[in-house]
This record gives structure tokens, sequence and C-alpha cells, in this order.
């Protein structure tokens, strides 16, 4: 079988990056500029909306068509091309993804950055990448003749982004998906294409809440800084009001503002550092991403990326359906009912109402009416398998124990955070558990500071030197454990 290498340019008043590939290929507006193609090593060709279906597109049985992200071409043939313009559909199974092959042998999925990884002569022009935003987002051209270069920009770009996507996929140094990793990849499409509900009444109160809470929060810094400041988002005016009331504080990042909250300030200075701790939530822009992502259907599509990282799980670009907040505190599910009523009365009683959201976040997903939402995990694959690698007989002895028994107290996460935070394991809150997860992360796979910060986050307020101590301390705490 031929195989044909395709790319496609569209034009849409939606934007693709706030509402990903499903919801901006259906959306009325969009539209195809051309696509180019080239079938084997054969020279690029070119189809415009005027031109006749070319014979491949036409007739694909016999053809495998490789484009370098098969979801928005995939999408942009079912909405546009098949309906509109008279292409032919494809199987799912006549297709695969360049980009995909290129992240299961650990490449960028950029292509650009992936040509130049694999040293082909190829790279991205950054004059036709401005020309393709303006045209792509509709730009209103004063000046026909403009237009009409950045359309041959456009075009070259195009050409050469087949070309690059041949190149690639064909280099030796990306390996063939193993038959049965090809299956994961089209159980991926399968999975995106179907998506996961959305409960969208629950996301538009959040996005309710939040913005009330940022509203009164606004109001109440104006007061206390005399107009100085009228926003909890303008860092380098609030830090300097609070600095002219006695503190030196160097940035308002998370960190910051709990280590000065943690000496107790009093009067305005401590009103306006609660204020800017309070309101840095983002629980109302996650719901609003997630909004951005819910077509018509009410579902969330084209959320997860197989092979997304170099060890080969899964990720999740766009909306972050991985990295929505656990209710460590485990505040009732009834209180989804106070977000969606409004009663912020109700969700003050449990905490501050935008923290206490935050932690409800898993209710922004749902099953449709009449299906059930299951969900399943491995249970601590990160700690495990470095464990087994590094014949840590301790650990893999405390999983067994865990396994056979269930008793949380054997849990090899929660004894390491017993021995981090010195406490015994049974005064070991859900949320202190997570600090053994997060050694576990950082410094399990060979990293340190770094990457501790980036897996805790800002919220994790303990200092460099003593996250250094946690870290070093690795074989005391294994040998206790």
């Amino acid at each position: 079988m031929s195989i044909v290498y395709w790319d496609v340019e569209t034009f849409s008043r939606c934007k693709l990056k706030d509402c990903g590939a499903h919801v901006y290929a259906a959306d009325p507006n969009t539209g195809v500029f051309f696509v180019c193609f080239a079938i084997d090593d054969s020279e690029v060709q070119t189809w415009r909306p005027d031109d006749p279906v070319p014979a491949v597109f036409a007739a694909p049985t016999s053809h495998t068509f490789v484009s370098d992200n098969w979801t928005f071409e995939r999408l942009i043939l079912k909405h546009k091309l098949v309906l509109q313009h008279g292409f032919a559909p494809l199987t799912l199974e006549q297709q695969d993804c360049a980009q995909r092959k290129a992240l299961a042998s650990a490449f960028p999925p950029e292509l650009g950055l992936r040509a130049e990884a694999l040293g082909l002569p190829y790279r991205k022009d950054l004059t036709a990448r401005r020309a393709m935003l303006r045209l792509a987002r509709m730009h209103e051209y004063k000046d026909p003749a403009t237009r009409e270069r950045d359309l041959e920009l456009l075009w070259q770009r195009c050409r050469s982004d087949v070309a690059m996507t041949r190149a690639a996929y064909n280099h030796p140094r990306l390996r063939p998906l193993p038959s049965e990793e090809r299956e994961q990849l089209l159980l991926d499409a399968a999975i995106n294409d179907r998506g996961i509900g959305a409960n969208v009444p629950f996301l538009t109160a959040v996005m309710t809440l939040a913005g009330a809470e940022l509203d009164a929060a606004n109001l109440r810094i104006a007061e206390l800084t005399g107009g100085t400041v009228t926003s909890v988002n303008q860092p380098i005016k609030l830090r300097k009001a609070i600095n002219a009331l006695g503190h030196n504080l160097k940035s308002l990042q998370k960190r910051s503002v709990a280590a000065a909250r943690a000496h107790q300030p009093e009067g305005p200075a401590g009103e306006l550092l609660e204020l800017r701790q309070r309101n840095t939530s983002t629980i109302g822009g996650t719901a609003s991403r997630l909004l951005d992502h819910t077509g018509e259907a009410r579902r969330i599509r084209g959320a997860l990326r197989y092979h997304g990282s170099a060890t080969g799980r899964w990720s999740s670009p766009g909306a972050q359906l991985h990295n929505l907040p656990r209710n460590d505190a485990e505040h009732p599910a009834a209180l989804v009912a106070a977000v969606l009523a409004g009663d912020r009365e109700t969700l003050a009683r449990h905490g501050d109402p935008l923290r206490v959201t935050s932690q409800l976040a898993r209710a922004a997903l749902c099953a449709a009416p009449g299906n059930e939402l299951i969900c399943a995990d491995l249970s601590a694959i990160e700690s495990r398998i470095p464990a087994w690698y590094a014949n840590e007989v301790w650990k893999l002895q405390a999983f067994r124990k865990y396994d056979a028994t269930g008793d949380e107290t054997l849990h090899p996460y929660r004894q390491i955070a017993a021995q981090m935070l010195n406490k015994a394991v049974l005064a070991i809150t859900k949320a202190e558990r997570q600090s053994g997860k997060c050694a576990e992360l950082a410094c399990g796979f060979g990293g340190a500071l770094g990457a501790w910060r980036k897996i805790a986050g800002d919220e994790d307020t303990r200092s460099d030197c003593t996250i250094g101590a946690w870290r070093t301390s690795g074989s005391s705490i294994s040998g206790t454990a």
C-alpha cells in the first residue's frame, strides 16, 4: 500500500488552543484553505476548495494516510472535507500519526523541534508562522496584496510540513510501533473521540463563584490601599503596598505569601496577604478551560495523548483531566450541591469557599444519563517499579502486606511521609500522605529539588534545606520503615 503524507491549513473564529480540535473542527465558522499531500516519495501536491477531489482522497482504500497530529486532520476530514467538499471518509485503521510515533521514541511532539533533533534539513519559518496565525484567526487585512503574500507563505509552510513529516516519519531513529502499541494508539483515538461527560452546571457555577470572590477581593484591596491597587492580580503594585506597611517581600508567589502569613501579620498588611493567598486559586480558570473544551454534546474530547511522556504514559494536553485537585480534606459530596446552588455560606463553614470548591473539582466530570462513571488506577505504580528494579526489599514487602490486608498504615507513601514529617504513621493525614508520593515521583527517578518543586508546587512552603535533607535521608527512611 502506498503512503499519503498530508497536512491541512484552516481558518476559524474559534480558537484552536482554547477549545481543542474536536470543538474547533465542528464549529460552523471553521473552513479550509488547502490540503497539501505527497504519495510515497513523489512531489508535494495541493488541493484547494474549488479543485476536484484528488484521486487518493476520492478512492482511499488502497492507501495509508499519515499526518503529523492525526487528531486535527482526522476531525477536519470528518467535519469539513467529507461533508462540504466530497472527500471519502477514512477508517481509523488506515491512518497513522507521525507525532505519536515520534513521542513513542521520546522525540519532541512539535514538528520543527523534532526535525532539528533528528538532524533533518528542515526548519520552521517564523515569518510563515506569523502569516499562518493571521490567516487562521481571520485577520482583517486592509491591503489585499498583504493577504495574498500571507497565503503564499502559508502554502509554502504547508508544503514544507508535508515533506518534514515524511522525512521524520521514515527516520531510522523512530521505531515502528509494535502491534500491541498500535492497538493502544487506536484505542486512544477512540477514547478521545468518545470523550467524557462534563458537568456543565457545576462548571458554570464554579466560574460564577470564582468571579464573585475575585470581585469582592478586588473591592476590599482597593479600600485597603486607597485605590492604588485595584486587583489581586497586580502583584507588583500589591507587593509595594504590603512592603510599605513594614514588610520586605521579594515576590507574591504562593510560597512567599504563605511564609509571610506564617508570622501572623496583623492589620491591613495581614488582610492584603490573606486576600492574595485566597484568590490565587486556579479553580475558576480550570472550569473555564473545561467548558471551552465541551462541545454541544457536553463531552470533553481530545483530552488525552498517548505516549505524551517519554515513559509511555498518557498526558493531558489542553483540558488537564490528569491534574484535577484531590479532595484531601475529605469534604462531603453534599457540598457539590452547595456549589450548584451558589451557597457560599455553606461552603464557608468548611473553609475558604474557593479552596473547598477546588477540592471538589472532580465533580466536573460525570457519566451520561443512564450510565455509571467508573474510576480505576494502577496502585502506586510509580513506586513499585523503581523498588522492583532497585531490589528495595523493605518497600516490596510493605506493598505485599498492604495488598494482602488493605491496611493503609502499611502503605509506603504513608510510611515515607511519617519519616519525613517526624510523625507517627497513624497521625499522617490524607494530605500529608501526598508528601510521600511527592518524594517518590521527584526522587525515585533521579530528581532532586527542582523536581520536588515542580511536582509539589507552590503549595509546599517547606524550605529547600528541609527537602534536601529528606532526599539524602532516603536510606535511613527505608531502614526504619
